[in-house]
């Protein structure tokens, strides 16, 4: 006779289906975590329904950021306010040096830890909508960089999956740095570099000189196109305020 349904049994099973391991969340996450180029070549070949759909977990885990991230907006704000300070200062040193008694130094910094913080307040506020709209923009910058054999759809697949585990890294150190040290949250800046790095070169069958001299050129590319976006909406602020 079989088992009759109990309380206990169905709690038990809803805790499973839930939060359990071999939960497809959990399963697809832990994989991306130690072995992600297997995932990625096992969906892209076909086998897709032992894993969440790329976008799907891209989603879940863009909602679980955004809210931590708004649970703890002070905290988040404070986080890059503390790490524009020491950058924005790294760079007005550099220009003095260069421009000399004629570079403004005080106003510089006013004015970049301004226009920094402003743009925190904007990307907190519309997380969720950078994330859709930058997203084309990632792929097709990595796209540029690994190219063949995968086409500029399987790069969507990938990078979504791999924004995934962006995510969630980034949400668990930032709420530990909250609790502990903001210099924790810098971890995430060497971890999302590791990653990439790592499930680009496992996939690609690439050296370790290979993957660090690919992950280089893409973050050239990456500061390139900031560099020309900051560029263009100078110049378009400049020409709609004459």
């Amino acid at each position: 006779m079989n088992d009759r349904l109990s309380i206990k049994g169905l709690t038990t099973d809803l805790s499973n289906n839930l939060f359990g391991w071999d939960n497809k969340f959990f399963f697809t996450i832990k994989n991306l975590l130690l072995r992600p180029h297997v995932v990625f070549k096992e969906y892209l070949g076909g086998t897709r329904k032992r894993y969440m759909n790329p976008f799907t977990i891209l989603g879940l885990t863009t909602a679980i950021a955004i809210f931590l991230f708004n649970f703890f907006a002070d905290q988040y704000l404070a986080l890059n306010l503390e790490s524009s300070k020491q950058s924005i200062s790294m760079m007005s040193n550099i220009m003095e040096k260069q421009i000399g008694e004629n570079f403004d130094k005080v106003a510089y910094e006013k004015e970049v830890l301004e226009i920094n913080t402003n743009a925190s307040s904007f990307m907190l506020k519309y997380f969720n909508l950078l994330v859709i709209l930058l997203m084309p923009l990632y792929t097709y910058m990595a796209f540029l960089v690994y190219r063949k054999p995968y086409n500029y759809a399987e790069h969507l697949i990938i990078n979504s999956y791999i924004q995934s585990i962006s995510f969630i890294v980034t949400s668990i150190i930032f709420t530990v740095s909250v609790f502990t040290s903001p210099s924790v949250y810098l971890i995430t800046v060497f971890f999302l570099v590791f990653y990439y790095t790592y499930a680009y070169g496992k996939l690609y069958n690439l050296s370790v000189a290979e993957s660090i001299l690919k992950v280089l050129l893409f973050i050239a590319i990456l500061v390139g196109t900031i560099i020309v976006f900051f560029i263009l909406s100078f110049a378009f602020g400049y020409i709609f305020a004459a």
